[in-house]
């Protein structure tokens, strides 16, 4: 027999809900499901978009490095416009049509245009220079391209703005890190010097002591010691020397600190414990920077405003005075040049003095300025107060010989005998010189740097580039403290990128470097 049981009304109710909420859930499930699978998608399609945009921006830069890497060639590579050999993806501008594949990639291009200078059509093989180097505003002697990488449907362009290697790149520029020639204490060991001390660390300098040196004695090492700092890009075509501490070298990672040596590119002999610290990036190896034999050129540059002999300018806003005469604009040329008359005396800084008339080429200056000017000397340029910046102005400091702090000591008679004497009348305490400085044959010096009481600070706002490293103090090696002379207080001028005293001098056959790199 069988057994049936009724089912509840209730209960049959519940069962009909329960397979419409099945057939729902699954539904929906399925919508999630397919939602899911579409966001997925999307996502996919996303990622790949970025993943070529971020190819395309790699291929530009790809570009600009293959073009950097020609004109590393061969420093004239720019002047060929787009008639370079093959393969190439240089192009005049507006055009795409050359393009070169991005080693290690698939599918990835680049493509490069030559950007004509403001006002020309296109850059001009029989005439690179007018079409394609800026001739004014902040851009002046740069030129640029346009690199333009493909990936996928991604473009991305690049503007890379090239401009030849500058001592104005740097705050602090030397090709040797010791002492002028002309520092020694007779004429048997500074004509050893010129044979011994301008040799780089790398090439021997201190494998032997000076030849003929009476008494006999190695190339100074100068030293950067503790409590001194470089703010900002450093370059040496030598190595350098550090004592007591860490002096400080560079800003940020932006601040290039370069040495032409091969690692390890500095040096704490004698001084144990002692080491740089690099704010900035420390390059090994880096180009060397050579400057031109003469600031000759300039001479005719200047125009009127030359002079013979030594000279005293006192600067006043957009004037200057000259010997206490009459006050004169600036010259629109931008510079003024010192011309030597009959000039044979030959500088000492420990014997030196300030006759009140020379027919030497030397510059004594001084004063506030706002405008552009550079003032140039066939013998010597000395500071012998405040040089002072105000506004936009902006100073260059050029001399043949030597750039010189005044500091009168009467009582000194060799580099090692100051006497009994003390800072002279016209010493000044804390100096600052706003102004870029180069030194071409010799040295930026303090007179008598090794004589009389602590000076205070010498703050230089600028530049500095100079052959032989210059002193301006003395310190004690136990406490870094100055003995005597200044203690150095040196700030870039980052204007000094872009812009820089009209026609100041720039290294023999420097190399192209991109200065800035926007994207377009």
């Amino acid at each position: 027999m069988r057994l049936t049981r009724a089912i509840p009304s209730r209960c049959r109710s519940e069962s009909g809900f329960t397979m419409g909420a099945t057939i729902l859930g699954g539904a929906v499930m399925g919508l999630v499901v397919v939602t899911a699978v579409t966001a997925a998608r999307g996502e996919l399609n996303v990622t790949r978009a970025d993943l070529a945009q971020k190819q395309a921006y790699e291929a530009a830069r790809a570009g600009i490095a293959d073009y950097a890497y020609h004109l590393n060639q061969d420093t004239n590579f720019w002047t060929r416009c787009e008639n370079v050999p093959a393969p190439t993806a240089v192009n005049l501008s507006g055009s795409t049509a050359k393009r070169r594949s991005v080693p290690g990639t698939t599918g990835s291009q680049y493509a490069i245009e030559l950007i004509p200078r403001t006002g020309q059509a296109q850059c001009l093989q029989s005439d690179p220079v007018n079409t394609m180097i800026e001739q004014s505003g902040s851009s002046v002697g740069t030129f640029r391209i346009r690199s333009t990488g493909y990936a996928d449907d991604s473009e991305v362009s690049l503007v890379a703005t090239f401009k030849r290697a500058s001592f104005l790149d740097f705050l602090y520029f030397t090709q040797l890190e010791t002492s002028d020639p002309v520092t020694y204490n007779n004429q048997q060991t500074i004509n050893g010097a010129y044979q011994q001390c301008t040799k780089t660390v790398a090439e021997g300098r201190y494998n032997q002591n000076i030849p003929g040196s009476s008494p006999t004695q190695a190339c100074d090492r100068i030293y950067f010691v503790g409590g001194e700092r470089i703010d900002g890009p450093l370059h040496t075509n030598d190595a350098f020397f550090v004592c007591n501490g860490q002096p400080i070298f560079g800003r940020t990672a932006t601040d290039a600190i370069e040495v032409s040596s091969p690692p390890p590119g500095w040096f704490a002999t004698g001084c144990s414990g002692a080491s740089p610290n690099f704010l900035g990036t420390f390059i090994t190896n880096a180009p060397v920077l050579t400057p031109p034999p003469t600031n000759a050129a300039l001479k005719t540059v200047a125009g009127s405003d030359r002079f013979t002999g030594q000279t005293r300018i006192v600067l006043n806003g957009t004037t200057y005075t000259v010997n206490g005469g009459a006050s004169r604009p600036f010259p629109s040329s931008g510079v003024i040049y010192v011309s030597n008359g009959a000039c044979s005396a030959a500088y000492n800084p420990f014997t030196v003095t300030y006759p009140s008339s020379s027919t030497c080429g030397n510059v004594l200056v001084r004063g506030t300025y706002s405008g552009r000017l550079t003032i140039a000397a066939e013998n010597d340029i000395i500071v012998d107060d405040d040089l002072v910046r105000t506004g936009s102005g902006m100073l260059g400091l050029i001399a043949n010989n030597f750039v010189r702090v005044l500091h009168p000591f009467s009582t000194q008679t060799s580099r090692s005998s100051c006497g009994s004497g003390s800072n002279g009348s016209g010493s000044q305490s804390n100096l600052r010189i706003d102004a870029a400085i180069l030194s071409i044959q010799h040295s930026f010096i303090v007179d008598h740097y090794s004589c009389g009481d602590p000076l205070g600070n010498l703050t230089v706002n600028g530049a500095i580039a100079q052959r032989f490293r210059g002193a301006v103090g003395t310190f004690s090696q136990s406490t870094g403290s100055a003995v005597s002379g200044y203690s150095k207080r040196y700030s870039y001028d980052d204007r000094l990128r872009y812009i820089s005293p009209p026609h100041f001098l720039d290294p023999v056959e420097s190399a192209w470097h991109v200065q800035r790199e926007t994207v377009d």
